[in-house]
């Protein structure tokens, strides 16, 4: 069993602080209600999944309340020792013999009883090879050293599912996939979405197809069962998705192998998905008298997210009405379903600045980097069915592709700043506000490819005025920094995140301009270096990194820094491929 000593995260302190600040300042609740909710939920809602363990009900609500975990994941991921009806009604008998809630010994005793760890089988993959080809574009003998101790820690991260999930699947929280993969690390011991991106880009600069190839059938098992590619692995994630990569992954890995084949095997999965987020997860938005079909994050379902039980409820106990803390919820629940949990960019004060977690409401934006890559993903759906010879359906999502491109520009795109930013659906106009997200359109090649000069030279002068990097082009951060604004949020400053930095890197350099091209190469030169400072010192990988502290780890948010770490890995194998005969440690 996992150690159940209790501990106050920091995301509990400041919670609690809100919590009190608010009952003795009656005002402030009042404001919460008016200005967060405004009485306008937008029921109903549904629920995450039907386990009266993992995603809702009673004992889960005592036992995370009780706060026996320091952490509200561990207990949604142990695995159930019988079956739920019975852990469930035994509760229940305990509860009525006692009286009420079993106090935190009783409960103990109880999970005990009926629950244990879950052990994924440790993985190796067969393809994994101590000396891959990537060591060889690397110049430098330290960072030669460097990568070759990352690159064994592929099999620290490798996984595969027991088959007791396969025999007894509602036992687990954990669901069943096929073949092995690569978990992030740390406290997250199941496949993700977005971080799977990078970790298979890195992978296959490894050596490890075959590994892939298994990884990206993992994600399309998934989307073959809910027609989405859920958040993670875990029953608890259902109902919210993450950044929708998984086109590109295929597509990634189909040129990579020259295995154009599974495209064709696959491509009515792909497609799948992609109706997935056109038909739930875009919204009309009307601006000078015309319509845009864009997309947003939106997982509309009760309850707190199980993994986060406790925060999320200590959160929306100054909400009185069910409804209003099920809003709340949702609102929490698409934020993470953005990758972002948790950050600035989604507080909504109607075009203000707020640092209260009360605002964030993903769905009062039309974010940048969600869109780009829809349109990105319908081009490459395009050229997929072109080369199936399906041009009926290559027409259509080539029609796709420009509708969100005409939305891109009509939306997103700051002339005055001369950058996309996030468009801001209270005030009908896009948020002046930096986030290293304003980049991805040049990472997803959402633009007028004929103006690709111009918007390189555009976003280096922009990165100049919010002074991300100094006039002679040299950052002036360890890395691009997730957003200017320090809410103590995660994704906030002074934190930089892997699929950041590839966002601007890749997208700078992509551009052909030689002063886009210049910047990319200096922030992945102070990237790999504080990366390279941070494992130096302390022997891990970090899965954010601190943008003014070299080499160590970012903070705040609700949860532990974590080591290990799949998407740093995998991004840091694209660096070295890119630019590992220029880098250098000193």
């Amino acid at each position: 069993m996992m150690n159940c000593k209790n501990s106050i995260s920091v995301w509990t302190v400041v919670v609690f602080c809100l919590v009190k600040c608010a009952q003795s300042k009656p005002h402030i609740q009042n404001y919460l209600t008016k200005n967060v909710l405004n009485g306008k939920y937008n029921g109903p809602y549904e629920e995450i999944c039907t386990s009266q363990v993992y995603c809702h009900g009673e004992l889960l609500d005592d036992i995370q309340y009780s706060r026996i975990f320091e952490d509200s994941k561990i207990f949604v991921d142990l695995k159930m020792k019988r079956s739920e009806n019975e852990i469930v009604e035994d509760y229940k008998k305990l509860k009525k013999k006692i009286g009420g809630i079993p106090d935190n010994e009783t409960l103990r005793n109880f999970i005990e009883e009926n629950f244990e760890d879950e052990n994924l089988e440790q993985w190796t993959p067969d393809d994994f090879t101590d000396n891959p080809l990537i060591v060889n574009y690397v110049a430098d003998p330290n960072y030669k050293d460097f990568i070759l101790n990352v690159n064994q820690i592929w099999k620290i991260l490798g996984r595969k599912m027991p088959n007791d999930s396969k025999v007894y699947p509602d036992r687990h929280s954990s669901i069943y996939v096929p073949n092995g993969f690569f978990v992030a690390g740390g406290r997250f011991n199941e496949l993700y979405y977005w971080d799977t991106y990078w970790i298979i880009k890195g992978a296959l600069l490894c050596g490890m197809k075959s590994t892939v190839k298994g990884i990206i059938e993992n994600m399309l098992h998934l989307v073959k069962i809910y027609g989405y590619m859920p958040n993670g692995s875990r029953v608890y994630y259902l109902k919210r998705s993450q950044p929708p990569l998984l086109i590109q992954m295929v597509s990634i890995y189909a040129k990579y192998a020259k295995d154009y084949k599974f495209i064709r095997d696959n491509i009515d999965i792909l497609e799948r998905e992609f109706q997935f987020w056109l038909n739930k997860r875009t919204v009309e938005v009307q601006k000078d008298g015309n319509v845009y079909i864009m997309a947003q994050y939106n997982t509309r379902t009760f309850g707190p997210r199980p993994e986060s039980y406790y925060e999320d409820k200590l959160l929306a106990n100054l909400l009185s009405e069910e409804n209003d803390k099920n809003e709340l919820y949702t609102r929490i629940k698409s934020a993470a379903e953005s990758g972002w949990d948790f950050s600035s960019k989604h507080f909504n004060n109607y075009g203000k600045f707020s640092e209260s977690l009360f605002n964030t409401n993903p769905q009062n934006f039309i974010y940048v980097e969600l869109n780009a890559i829809l349109q990105s993903n319908a081009d490459i759906l395009s050229n997929m069915f072109t080369l199936e010879g399906n041009y009926k359906k290559a027409n259509l999502y080539e029609g796709i592709a420009k509708r969100f491109q005409i939305g891109i520009d009509a939306l997103l795109w700051n002339d005055k700043r001369g950058i996309w930013m996030d468009y801001d659906l209270s005030t009908e106009k896009t948020r002046d506000a930096f986030f290293a997200s304003n980049l991805a359109p040049l990472w997803m090649g959402s633009y007028d490819k004929k103006k690709r000069d111009d918007y390189g030279e555009l976003a280096v002068n922009y990165l100049i005025e919010e002074k991300i990097i100094n006039s002679d082009l040299s950052p002036v951060f360890l890395g691009v920094p997730t957003s200017t604004q320090n809410t103590t949020q995660q994704w906030d400053h002074p934190n930089c995140w892997p699929s950041l930095q590839a966002m601007a890197i890749f997208g700078l350099d992509q551009t052909k301009n030689s002063r886009a091209q210049k910047v990319a190469f200096n922030i992945a030169n102070s990237w790999v270096y504080t990366n390279y400072i941070g494992y130096y010192n302390t022997g891990f990988m970090f899965e954010k990194y601190n943008a003014v502290d070299l080499g160590k780890s970012g903070n705040g948010g609700e949860y532990k820094p974590q080591t290990g770490f799949g998407w740093t890995n995998g991004l840091l194998f694209e660096l070295f491929f890119r630019y590992g005969h220029v880098l250098h440690s000193s």
